[in-house]
């Protein structure tokens, strides 16, 4: 077993898969491959290992991380029209585990219609009763206690279908307080309770998450420490190398005109560039950001992109980097009733200390996780006929069927976007609460945001899009992999989206003036943003260009589709006109799946690497 993974010392002059990133879906494909112990893996990550810091171990410090260049890769968008002109901050995960060491914790599952959709555009098994299967066999499920079971009302959940022997743990936590209790209470009172268990892909209503935490630990369960575990880093065929930064993959063209990756050249901890071979396959696994990135600067791309910074043309594909999808998110923050505790309390110093001080000693408190409550919901307004029918004049007067399209694949996904917001069974938009308050207006950065900038105690709701119709961009923007590309979510560029925003954001009064809920918040006591109302459709179409941020769920932007569609790698995920060179990570996703893209990508991952075990002329 290594412990200085960022020594090359050792290391092979080639091997038979090399791995780009040991984030999230790069640590699960090269652990499981390396069950065969005839087979050779090499994980290139960036980032440093980090895997004892307490900073990613204990849950609660999650924002310690975020903006920390140790443990961030800082990514931020251009200015964004649809929001006035600001910019988007996205913490991506720059260690071993990727952003699964350093965000959140909140697990959550896509919906059935949603990953149905995958197979509907063309992607043959790829739908949620095949993918099921790999849900399960990512986690170990460790089911809450009684007293938890029914404070949190969590009757709903269905030990049967979790899974019982995968490497990450989830379960509830046993931090809780009223506004967790009193959540899904609100729900049920508006007839909005949640029913079946979320890892079916139906249902929708208000609900509490479990986290992506080790229940006997009290640690956070990630791709770092549970697939990289002690038992799977003695394998001698598995070699990690971090501070590795892969620079290109090296390609050359076949005599058949596939493309042939022969390797990668990369940048080690000292300075010096190197080049491993592959024998068999090179797997991108670098996320939706950084994987089209290293196509385009290794000759995977537009032409005229690559052209005009010199690059070699290998694979001419214009919707490299197109087709970037996210989770645009707005929020209210409200004023929690003298009684009731929230994490704005974090700014005094002693309560911060005394928090770190019981963590360490008991493994209890806040920072030890808790539970995270949300809602899936369709548009309340729509539920019923008459407001189906006002839908049907929504969608059809933004969806024309004469509309120029603006990407290959718009028709055909519009189309299932369309199903989607008209079925029950799906849902349109992911609130959530947060015992804090969220102020985007106190900087960019979520450090900035999410930290109690404003005096007081707050909760806040956060409403985020589903299915977005906007759809973005990420390009290189020179020839050096140290130059952040340059991401261009283009939120709200599809105005169905603020209007499906608005109408949600709208129900939040609906959702605080509801008992029990409203007990548990000050009677017109203040708000973020300050004197912030939205009991009109106009005044909340006014507030999403205004608060919304992102989720941090970057999808799309290799999608697994026919390049006719404007896909960059097909259902086997490898790339279209390559023979050997797959991706293997969020950005293979062709439509964004509903809530936490964790649970996903975990599965991908999986499923990824049963797809490589079966050979390329499967």
């Amino acid at each position: 077993m290594r412990d200085d993974t960022a020594s090359t010392n050792g290391l092979l002059d080639s091997y038979d898969y090399i791995v780009v990133g040991g984030g999230t879906s790069g640590l699960v494909v090269a652990s499981r491959l390396t069950e065969d112990p005839n087979v050779t893996v090499l994980v290139l990550e960036a980032g440093s290992n980090r895997l004892d810091d307490s900073r990613i171990t204990t849950p609660g410090l999650a924002l310690t991380t975020w903006d920390n260049p140790d443990f961030d890769w800082q990514f931020i968008t251009t200015p964004q029209d649809g929001l006035h002109g600001r910019t988007v901050a996205h913490p991506r995960g720059k260690t071993l585990g990727g952003s699964t060491a350093i965000h959140l914790n909140l697990l959550a599952y896509p919906s059935k219609s949603g990953t149905d959709g995958w197979e509907k555009l063309g992607n043959h098994g790829w739908n949620f009763d095949t993918l099921r299967p790999y849900y399960q066999k990512f986690h170990t499920y460790c089911p809450p206690s009684k007293e938890v079971n029914e404070l949190l009302a969590l009757d709903y959940m269905d030990e049967s279908v979790q899974g019982k022997t995968g490497p990450i743990k989830i379960s509830f936590g046993d931090f809780h307080g009223p506004l967790q209790k009193e959540w899904p209470e609100t729900f049920k009172r508006l007839n909005m309770k949640y029913t079946g268990d979320p890892s079916t892909g139906l249902g929708s209503g208000g609900h509490s998450n479990p986290a992506s935490i080790d229940a006997q630990s009290r640690t956070r369960s990630h791709a770092g420490a549970d697939y990289y575990s002690a038992e799977v880093k003695k394998r001698t065929n598995l070699r990690v190398l971090s501070e590795a930064l892969v620079e290109k993959i090296v390609l050359e063209k076949s005599g058949n005109g596939l493309v042939v990756a022969n390797g990668v050249r990369y940048c080690s901890k000292e300075g010096q560039s190197h080049v491993v071979h592959a024998g068999k396959e090179v797997i991108l696994a670098a996320g939706a950001f950084q994987s089209p990135q290293l196509l385009e600067l290794s000759g995977i791309g537009s032409r005229s992109l690559l052209e005009k910074f010199e690059i070699e043309v290998l694979i001419d594909n214009p919707h490299v980097g197109e087709n970037l999808q996210d989770h645009a998110m707005a929020s209210l923050s409200f004023e929690a009733a003298d009684h009731i505790p929230t994490g704005d309390v974090i700014r005094d110093p002693k309560v911060f200390a005394a928090a770190i001080e019981e963590y360490n000693n008991s493994k209890t408190g806040f920072l030890a996780g808790g539970t995270y409550c949300s809602a899936f919901m369709p548009i309340a307004d729509f539920l019923h006929d008459d407001g189906q029918a006002e839908l049907m004049q929504l969608l059809d007067q933004h969806l024309k069927s004469d509309a120029p399209s603006t990407f290959p694949a718009q028709q055909q996904q519009y189309l299932l976007l369309k199903e989607m917001l008209q079925s029950k069974d799906d849902s349109s938009i992911h609130y959530c609460m947060a015992p804090f308050q969220i102020n985007v207006h106190a900087g960019a950065a979520p450090t900035k945001y999410l930290m109690p900038s404003t005096e007081g105690n707050y909760m806040s709701i956060y409403a985020a899009l589903n299915h977005p119709f906007s759809r973005g961009s990420v390009h290189i923007n020179s020839t050096d992999v140290k130059d952040k590309p340059t991401i261009d979510p283009k939120y709200l560029s599809h105005p169905l989206d603020n209007e499906i925003m608005a109408r949600h954001v709208q129900y939040m009064e609906t959702l605080v003036r509801t008992e029990p809920l409203a007990s548990l918040l000050k009677k017109d006591g203040r708000r973020i943003p300050a004197d912030t109302h939205v009991e009109t459709l106009e005044e909340a179409k006014e507030l999403g260009p205004r608060t919304i941020t992102s989720n941090f769920h970057p999808t799309g932007s290799c999608a697994m589709m026919s390049k006719d569609l404007g896909g960059v790698v097909d259902e086997r995920l490898m790339v279209h006109g390559s023979k050997n060179l797959r991706v293997v990570d969020a950005s293979i996703i062709p439509l964004e799946p509903r809530g936490n893209i964790q649970s996903s990508v975990y599965a991908i991952a999986e499923r990824a690497a049963d797809i490589i075990k079966e050979g390329p002329n499967h």
